[in-house]
């Protein structure tokens, strides 16, 4: 009787595993819907829109609907996937750093890692900019003052808790300096800030600046990735400088939990060949945007790895209120 009912238990599993193999092979035979738990017309509504402008090419002609769910920081749109998204791989969202630092600013009903990654695709780099005038030539100018003269510089950022606040901690705590950070109400702002004289550089990402700096009216100190900003090849990275920081904030994909890893791949697939795409590729050089692939296995142990990050500068900074 156990034997038997082994075999069944046996062939139930391999009926169900062919089945997920059979429906992955045909996948999407109907349209894919891709939540955006932010407004429209923001950086993850145009990059996914770029997606879905391409997908249908790399998916049997079926269309990739985007509906965003803005507000809140994101939360009710990621409750709302969690909730009602079924795992067949029709359902996927957009996800990014944002969204993990939510997770430990605040008590909410979700994790950075309970969704299933399916493939990073983008990220854009911080750096630090001062006005062309100032006394700071380069990163390791800005880091000596800031040893000899702790808390004295005023850093601007976004906002508290945005992208840019963090990549300020984490360059204080890899650097072991000491700034004032000055909050604004954007990146714009910020970068107005320190062309007033409010503050004396600011954190900032992407292409936050540029202009600016192209102009003369600012100098960039370095930048906070793998290479130097296209517009501004002179421009050393961090690394470059003698300090070993890669400071990003990316954007991927996200299926729900339980996803078959047969349909992952499927989504994975053409999701990949959308961003070799040349019309991605032309989209993303025109929004300054670093196409920055990573595969499944290795998107989760990044998404992982920033979900400790983000947790520990936050509990040592004593940011949000989640862990008060």
């Amino acid at each position: 009787m156990k034997r038997l009912i082994l075999v069944s238990v046996l062939t139930i599993a391999l009926v169900c595993s062919l089945g997920a193999q059979a429906s992955a092979k045909n996948f999407p035979n109907r349209p894919v819907e891709g939540l955006v738990a932010w407004a429209a017309g923001g950086g993850a509504d145009l990059i996914f829109r770029t997606l879905a402008s391409i997908f249908p090419k790399y998916a049997n002609g079926q269309p990739l609907i985007i509906k965003n769910v803005g507000a809140a920081a994101g939360v009710p749109g990621i409750v709302e996937f969690k909730n009602n998204a079924k795992p067949d791989g029709y359902t996927i969202m957009h996800w990014n750093t944002a969204h993990i630092i939510k997770t430990h600013m605040n008590a909410v009903p979700f994790t950075a890692t309970e969704f299933t990654p399916v493939m990073k695709l983008v990220e854009d780099y911080s750096h630090v900019l001062v006005k062309a005038n100032s006394p700071f030539k380069d990163l390791k100018d800005f880091v000596a003052y800031a040893k000899a003269n702790p808390g004295k510089i005023n850093l601007g950022n976004a906002g508290v808790g945005g992208g840019a606040h963090f990549s300020a901690l984490f360059f204080e705590d890899a650097t072991g300096i000491s700034v004032t950070h000055v909050p604004f109400t954007g990146g714009g702002p910020a970068v107005i800030g320190v062309l007033n004289d409010q503050v004396d550089a600011s954190m900032s990402i992407a292409s936050e600046g540029i202009t600016n700096v192209l102009d003369g009216s600012l100098r960039m100190l370095g930048v906070f990735g793998p290479a130097r900003p296209a517009q501004l090849p002179n421009v050393m990275t961090a690394r470059e400088q003698g300090f070993d920081i890669v400071l990003g904030h990316w954007r991927g994909i996200m299926a729900p939990t339980g996803t078959p890893p047969e349909i992952v791949q499927a989504l994975h697939d053409i999701f990949k060949k959308c961003i070799e795409d040349p019309d991605f590729v032309k989209r993303m050089k025109e929004m300054n945007t670093n196409i920055s692939y990573l595969n499944t296995r290795d998107f989760e142990a990044l998404s992982r790895k920033a979900d400790l990050d983000y947790m520990r500068i936050i509990k040592e900074k004593k940011l949000g209120d989640k862990y008060k």
